[in-house]
């Protein structure tokens, strides 16, 4: 009997050495054979360590897995917010372990506002099955700087792009320069970079492309008159404008940017041609009227072309602590890019 026991504990730590970093499950991202490629983005969840209102945030976290199946969860900042953070870290990475679905992620403003600073929870998730976070360039700005590529249905082709950035924190006031932090310029460089080598490889042309970070760029504020969803807030962007956009434009890759941070926006517009889109806020801990849910990014293989809609799942009021099921979840805000956003 003991014999066995040791066995199966030798056997158990096997396997859980196995997730390292070079052997993780299901870590090529590929289009379905329809030529489709399904994202879903949960931002701001807030996700607390041992806290009844956090486990509602996962239960749509769940929800959505189970009924998108997407080929990729994208979260884009401010996840987990929380003493043990660590621990808590663990408990919300379980929902994607035990779906097996691929999952990455961007830091957001107050993720490194706890025990544990960007690079730690970096190593600390980096391991963990399905997970396709790295922290990215030790030399470069932030932490979690990554670009992952889709391949073709048919081969192994590289058919599309995703990029990952830290557009770091909050900045004291004190220092006259807004209220946030911008993408750094050695940042703007390793993207432009990145885009030149890939659109090189595909003999010139620039792949069909998305970006996914956590604080809109100021860029957001210039498309409020022709937007597709919501609005209910100041854009909290970085004052200071450090020239992104204007990168994305000239690489002509991207074809869309996928932020959050503001609770009360979920808004999709486009501006020459790159769409800028706030997420859905998904977390209970956080504030925020609008609802809770998520949204959903489908890429076509082989176009410049994606659709995308808001979920929304659950009403919420965090000061109130009321919780309850949207009576309408159907998917709302429908647009399909480029064609929702070519004037008549």
């Amino acid at each position: 009997m003991k014999r066995t026991i040791g066995l199966l504990m030798i056997l158990a730590v096997f396997v859980l050495s196995s997730w390292g970093k070079d052997n993780k499950p299901n870590s090529v991202l590929k289009f379905n054979k329809d030529g489709k490629f399904k994202i879903v983005q949960f931002t701001d969840i807030h996700f607390q360590y041992d806290s009844y209102r956090s486990d509602s945030a996962l239960a749509i976290v769940k929800m959505v897995i189970n009924k998108e199946k997407p080929d990729l969860v994208a979260l884009t900042g401010d996840i987990v917010c929380s003493k043990n953070t660590r621990k808590a870290w663990e408990a919300f990475s379980r929902v994607m372990v035990e779906a097996g679905v691929p999952w990455a992620v961007v830091l957001g403003n107050h993720d490194i506002e706890y025990e544990m600073t960007g690079k730690q929870i970096m190593e600390a998730i980096e391991g963990l099955p399905y997970n396709l976070t790295v922290n990215g360039p030790e030399n470069l700005s932030g932490n979690g700087n990554y670009v992952l590529t889709v391949q073709s249905s048919q081969n192994s082709k590289t058919a599309a792009a995703l990029y990952f950035l830290d557009s770091h924190s909050g900045l004291d006031k004190d220092l006259g320069m807004g209220k946030y932090e911008w993408i750094k310029f050695d940042q703007i460089e390793w993207y432009r970079d990145q885009s030149k080598k890939l659109t090189n490889a595909n003999g010139g042309n620039p792949l069909p492309a998305l970006a996914f970070f956590h604080i809109p760029l100021p860029e957001y504020n210039e498309v409020l008159n022709d937007k597709v969803g919501i609005q209910e807030e100041t854009v909290c962007s970085p004052a200071i404008n450090s020239g992104f956009y204007t990168a994305l434009l000239e690489a002509k890759d991207v074809m869309g940017t996928f932020v959050g941070h503001d609770h009360n926006n979920n808004y999709i517009a486009c501006l020459r041609g790159i769409c800028l889109a706030y997420g859905n806020v998904t977390g209970r801990q956080c504030y925020g009227k609008i609802g809770r849910g998520t949204r959903v990014i489908e890429l076509y293989e082989g176009q410049r072309k994606f659709d995308t809609w808001v979920l929304k799942l659950y009403e919420g009021d965090r000061d109130k602590d009321t919780w309850f099921p949207a009576k309408d979840s159907e998917p709302k805000f429908f647009v399909s890019y480029p064609d929702s956003f070519i004037k008549k």
